[in-house]
């Protein structure tokens, strides 16, 4: 009997090491994204932010970046809201006399995305600042777009956590992150805030501690991609001739909606880095660009409103180095059309702050950001 029972324990052992070898090997990975808050409860990790101010909700591998800003548009109900891609990111609460929430990255679609957001807050604010990105008029980027012909109730999004498990572990493998890069920023929640620094501030607006840090970094190293870009016609910067018809009609649906519901808006073609932007005029390949801002400048007469094209970085009086990239403007850059922003139009200088945003760039840590990042810390 003795004989037996070994050998039946050790058929056990020998049947259950792969799963005990597999769950050896998964549990330091599952333990990683747990720690960090990858995997919280965005609630809970939300409400910690609202407590301490200086937390970056940085998700790398679970993002429900919609649903975050709704929640926190509709916990704030600022006067003031920024609504549109991670382009408008950059605009921030200190900018603003008024109350003022950045809902950047809300939306990454067409306009009809963008009215689908406003009908689902659970409120009306008085100003928005709307970023217009060019590709967004564009029908060949148009083409891979989903979109919103009728109201959808925008909720939580997250991704499985066997998803996540497995491209935090590929990523590792890749060398992506190390276990030990996960000590580097522990106040922060999420393996982008843990890691690089990088997330949402509380006020909506987003913070790149890792590109901030490069103090030293060549304009034309963080600009290759978007040259890439510029060169194969894709991933946003596909090639175009005219405008696109069906921009213009969920254009002005949105702007109808905010008329009818007495919410201002100042608009604005979002900028590109200097050196990008002379690019995409110097190959040929962008004509609808042209046929932007005449379009849209009747469109927003049509209703009252006004737009103004920075789609040029030039146009502020900014270089390359005053971008993260080629197409996401700086906090400082979003300080200097701000501030060209308030000089033209009158709900806007009512909103701003411009004494507080004027000390803001004269006391400059870089060209990129206000504020030494390591000081940010503390």
């Amino acid at each position: 009997f003795e004989g037996i029972m070994k050998r039946f324990v050790k058929r056990i052992v020998l049947f259950a090491l792969p799963f005990l070898l597999f769950a050896a090997g998964i549990v330091p990975f599952y333990l990683a994204l747990t720690g960090t808050g990858e995997l919280g409860v965005l609630e809970e990790s939300i409400e910690k932010q609202r407590q301490e101010h200086e937390t970056l909700l940085g998700l790398g591998y679970n993002e429900d970046t919609c649903y975050y800003k709704l929640i926190n548009a509709e916990h704030y109900q600022a006067d003031v809201l920024a609504l549109g891609t991670s382009r408008v990111m950059q605009l921030k609460d200190s900018f603003f006399q008024d109350s003022f929430y950045n809902c950047g990255g809300a939306v990454s679609g067409n306009y009809n995305e963008y009215r689908n957001f406003l009908q689902n807050l659970n409120y009306k604010p008085k100003l928005i600042l709307l970023g217009l990105d060019t590709w967004v008029f564009n029908d060949e980027w148009n083409k891979q777009v989903w979109d919103y012909e009728t109201y959808r109730e925008i909720h939580s999004a997250n991704r499985s956590r066997g998803a996540v498990l497995k491209q935090v572990i590929q990523d590792w493998r890749s060398k992506k992150w190390a276990f030990g890069d996960l000590r580097n920023y522990p106040q922060n929640i999420g393996f982008n805030g843990r890691v690089k620094d990088v997330g949402f501030l509380f006020d909506g607006s987003y913070y790149y501690g890792d590109i901030y840090r490069q103090t030293d970094a060549e304009p034309e190293r963080l600009l290759a991609d978007t040259m890439n870009r510029i060169e194969n016609g894709d991933n946003r910067f596909e090639w175009g001739e005219h405008i696109d018809p069906d921009t213009l009609r969920q254009l002005e649906a949105l702007l109808s909606y905010c008329k009818e519901n007495e919410i201002e808006v100042a608009a604005f073609l979002t900028p590109f880095a200097p050196s990008i932007y002379s690019e995409m005029e110097a190959c040929g390949n962008y004509g609808y660009m042209t046929e932007i801002m005449p379009a849209c400048t009747e469109l927003f007469e049509k209703y009252q409103y006004e737009i103004y094209d920075y789609a040029d970085g030039a146009a502020l009086g900014v270089t390359d180095a005053y971008f993260v990239d080629g197409f996401h403007g700086s906090e400082v850059t979003y300080a200097y059309l701000l501030k060209d922003m308030a000089a033209k139009n009158q709900s806007v200088r009512d909103a701003v702050d411009l004494k507080k945003m004027g000390e803001l760039i004269c006391g400059r840590y870089s060209e990129k950001v206000f504020f030494d990042p390591d000081e940010r810390h503390g």
